[in-house]
């Protein structure tokens, strides 16, 4: 039986035990343990070749299930038919190149370099094999066909619609900071952070989802006037030699010279326009120009991703063993993609170098309890005993008749329980279910152009949520997402004066910017049109007993984050340093 809808009424925080992934090291097993989750078949081929390919097709199809059968060995089982499979390849292929190892050796310690060279498969490799099997599910289904700049657009805009931006320490519980995440949680729990350029969510997943289209994406970095030190900037996609800019903290690529398409660098540079067209001046500057960075005294670099997946030669060995449907970019060569990087930047290059907060968040999670406990918190509804991420799993991997049955199947219900079937649920997790499968179900339809039915659930958001303040809990967030939503679906519509009014609501976060230049490109269609409409108030309801701050917002200060500099570029500072064990570098 369903329960009457009501009114959200808060999540300050739950019981620690709901853990949303298991980060620590397995144990080394020589026998498989009982009552484990996933048994593959036994793998009986007459011939070598035979059985190795019986090897891979089984490892993939347990980290194909691991997903939807948490808990179970099959990380473990995967890393040890993965050592089993390449037991006979010649060690010299699990090398690094030379000129690889010198560009590494450069920016990372040398234990940290041999170990990229490890012919043995871990739990991490099973793990960065699951991650990129989803990016490029996720990546190819949304890129669609045609160029690669309307690809790479694709997935962007994917991104903003589906990835709601959340301020720096939001989503931190009593006592930890708020871990940064990699791109696997961030499209699980559907919220990311962008802040003071390194810290880039929301850009470390772009780079991952256009990854497995083959395009390659860095993070621009350039040196302000009166600063010592480059700031990172946005997004560059490098297509056909040319560095396409998409800015992922205010959710827009950035326009070309005619207010069309994707500008790349070089148009950026030669027409101030080009990026004078996201100012707003005395209300939210926009701070990069084209005269900062042609006057940039460091010129301008890329940062590259570091993830260890990537530049491990072993990755390389099994991704040209993965064909058809397993196709999966595991491998990127780092002195190749610098050298195209230099290449297109030509003579404004100031270098390309690793990115460090992908390396060092994959160190943490394996090292620091502190900083798993504070991702497990950011996780706490994606607990498998709850049913959330099995649903979850199944939109992101467009399984969207499925992931709608289930959401409507546990969302709203009386008397729920967890996935045992017996135990009560707590009324704090049956009402963050109720925002989560709302909102999901408005994307499921928003993915599938379906723009009434997403407009039903993402109305239903805002009559659910009040606004973001002292008190309310990190979900109600997700009213922000629903009015960026619902301004793109009234654009569509060709409802300016409807769009305009979603557009401007409050936002704490920088991708309220982006929501003004699309308000703004809207009036100026119109400077006639009648003013925008009135929305209804959001809801009113008590704060929770257990008050939590509410950041600043950041859009009507520009895009500064918190310690701006009298030029009003931020700090930058390295974003896992609270995590980080004293005197540990880089």
């Amino acid at each position: 039986m369903k329960r009457r809808v009501r009114p959200w009424v808060g999540v300050a925080c739950l019981a620690s035990a709901l853990a949303g992934c298991d980060y620590s090291a397995p144990e080394p097993r020589t026998n498989l343990p009982s009552g484990w989750a996933y048994q593959p078949d036994p793998i009986q081929a007459p011939d070598s070749e035979g059985r190795k390919g019986a090897i891979l097709a089984n490892v993939m199809s347990l980290i194909r299930t691991a997903a939807l059968r948490p808990g179970g060995a099959n990380f473990g089982l995967a890393a040890e038919n993965l050592n089993q499979y390449f037991a006979d390849t010649d060690s010299t292929l699990f090398a690094l190149s030379p000129e690889a190892r010198s560009f590494l050796l450069g920016q990372l310690p040398e234990a940290e370099v041999k170990g990229l060279e490890a012919r043995e498969f871990t739990l991490r490799d099973a793990r960065h094999l699951e991650d990129c099997m989803l990016y490029r599910t996720i990546a190819t289904r949304v890129a669609g066909t045609g160029d690669d700049p309307s690809r790479a657009r694709r997935v962007f805009d994917w991104m903003v619609r589906n990835i709601q931006l959340v301020p720096a320490g939001s989503l931190g519980a009593p006592g930890l900071g708020q871990a940064q995440a990699r791109p696997y949680d961030v499209l699980l729990r559907g919220m990311a952070t962008e802040e003071g350029g390194l810290w880039s969510e929301r850009g470390w997943l772009f780079l991952s989802l256009c990854r497995q289209l083959g395009i390659d994406v860095g993070l621009v970095t350039y040196t302000p006037a009166g600063r010592k030190d480059p700031i990172a900037w946005l997004c560059a996609a490098l297509i056909d030699k040319k560095l396409y800019l998409f800015d992922p903290r205010i959710g827009l690529p950035v326009p070309g010279p005619d207010g069309q398409g994707v500008a790349t660098l070089d148009q950026a540079l030669a027409d101030p326009v080009v990026l004078d067209r996201l100012d707003l001046p005395g209300q939210s500057p926009y701070l990069t120009t084209a005269s900062a960075l042609a006057a940039s005294p460091s010129k301008i670099g890329i940062l590259i991703d570091s993830g260890p997946g990537y530049l491990a030669p072993r990755m390389h060995l099994l991704e040209k063993d993965l064909a058809g449907k397993d196709s999966t970019i595991l491998y990127r060569d780092p002195v190749d993609q610098r050298d195209k990087f230099v290449a297109a930047l030509g003579p404004h290059s100031g270098g390309v170098t690793l990115w460090a907060l992908p390396w060092q968040v994959d160190r943490l999670l394996f090292s620091n309890p502190q900083f798993v406990q504070a991702t497990q918190q950011s996780l706490m509804f994606f607990d498998p005993k709850l049913p959330l991420v099995y649903a979850r799993i199944k939109q992101l991997r467009g399984e969207y008749p499925e992931a709608i049955q289930e959401y409507m199947g546990f969302s709203f219900v009386e008397q729920p329980t967890l996935r045992d079937k017996r135990t009560p649920m707590s009324p704090l997790a049956q009402q963050a279910i109720d925002v989560y499968a709302t909102y999901d179900l408005a994307l499921c339809h928003l993915d599938q152009d379906n723009p009434k039915q997403a407009e039903f659930f993402f109305k239903k958001i805002l009559r659910l949520l009040p606004e973001y303040g002292p008190g309310q809990p990190f979900l109600t967030m997700f009213r922000w997402g629903a009015q960026a939503n619902l301004a793109r679906l009234s654009e569509a519509q060709g409802n300016p004066s409807l769009a305009i009014a979603f557009y401007a609501q409050r936002d704490l976060t920088t991708q309220r910017h982006g929501n003004l230049v699309r308000a703004r490109e809207l009036a100026w269609r119109d400077p006639m049109a009648p003013p925008p409409a009135s929305l209804p108030p959001p809801p009113t309801l008590p704060a929770p007993a257990a008050v939590t701050p509410t950041p600043a917002p950041i859009a009507p200060e520009g895009l500064a984050a918190k310690g701006e500099s009298p030029e009003g570029e931020p700090e930058v500072r390295d974003p896992t340093e609270d995590f980080r064990r004293p005197n540990e570098k880089w």
